[in-house]
């Protein structure tokens, strides 16, 4: 993982890479032979552009796929499943798209013994959005596929009885490889209340993962003042879990470990903020510190703006405010 943006971010190095090229072409050409002196002058002009060129092309590919329309079928997608989407404000459901687009094309998303369309690429890409929104400026460099199993899986990736495992982040031979069961996707973002989404979850595993080590603690985002802090809450409401109950309200695999509270805490912040704010409110806080992201707020104010007396206008071409993908025109406008 690296936080940089989709703007040329290597062009100190290669400007560097030219102030140290040229000069020593120069002075090679000034002690050679007149036809190695032409050579290695036109050398001295070319091979800086040349390594320009290499240095910035995921930038320039990226402008390139931005500049092209939103699919109308992504767009549907995610008005109709994301409710993380359809609250954000005009500007960041824009940057929401191109976060999108760039990860599909630069991701696999490959089927395991299963058909994959429109609804599970774009939902996979989602569930890589919506933990690293508040980032603008991430990448997602310690991942590359993602395999889209038919159900549940077991420890050598097959399915059958003792298949219990819905997602994973691999490692070993599986390194930058996540597993995610297609069902399982589907049903996460089907009812966003329901504080379940293996999709955020797994990608949660991978924002903890960016300090090298999936232990609950991401230190990117957590000052190292508030590490300690941060763990004794886990102990304490694991504990609570594990003894009087009074934390009944977490699901019970956030007690498995570090790693996997702040993973399933993750999916309870960014379906339920309001109820989690409302029962664990320094859980609440820390989450939103280390996300970047007010999600009580969000919602809030998206309510307030479906209620408002004078709600913005909404363009006739403009998509439908109810989510149902279609043109505010063919839709409620009837």
């Amino acid at each position: 993982m690296s936080d940089v943006g989709n703007n040329d971010s290597n062009l100190p190095g290669t400007i560097a890479a030219i102030l140290v090229f040229v000069p020593l072409a120069a002075i090679a050409a000034a002690s050679a032979p007149e036809p190695e002196a032409l050579l290695l002058g036109a050398l001295a002009i070319v091979a800086p552009l040349l390594l320009r060129r290499w240095v910035t092309r995921r930038q320039r590919r990226r402008r390139t796929l931005l500049s092209q329309p939103f699919p109308s079928e992504h767009e549907a997608v995610l008005q109709r499943d994301v409710a993380f989407y359809r609250v954000l404000a005009e500007e960041d459901r824009l940057r929401f798209r191109q976060q999108v687009t760039i990860f599909l094309d630069e991701k696999r998303i490959t089927g395991i013994r299963c058909e994959i369309d429109v609804t599970v690429r774009v939902l996979t890409a989602a569930s890589a959005v919506i933990p690293i929104f508040g980032f603008p400026r991430w990448e997602w460099d310690q991942i590359g596929e993602v395999l889209i199993y038919p159900g549940a899986f077991d420890e050598s990736y097959g399915g059958g009885e003792h298949a219990h495992a819905i997602g994973m982040v691999g490692t070993g031979p599986m390194e930058r490889t996540m597993i995610l069961s297609k069902p399982h996707l589907l049903s996460g973002f089907q009812d966003p209340k329901d504080k379940s989404n293996v999709g955020i979850h797994e990608f949660a595993h991978l924002v903890d993962k960016s300090d090298g080590v999936i232990d609950g603690v991401p230190a990117m985002a957590l000052p190292r003042e508030a590490m300690e802090p941060w763990m004794e809450m886990i102990r304490s409401k694991t504990a609570q879990m594990h003894g009087s109950g009074e934390a009944d309200d977490i699901p019970d695999y956030a007690a498995t470990n570090p790693a996997e509270f702040f993973a399933v805490l993750s999916e309870y912040f960014f379906e339920r903020p309001h109820l989690l704010e409302q029962r664990h409110p320094k859980l609440y806080d820390t989450l939103q510190r280390i996300f970047r992201q007010d999600m009580r707020h969000r919602f809030r104010d998206a309510v307030k703006a479906l209620w408002s007396p004078y709600p913005k206008k909404i363009g006739r071409n403009a998509p439908c405010p109810c989510g149902s993908g279609k043109k505010y025109k063919r839709c409620c406008l009837r």
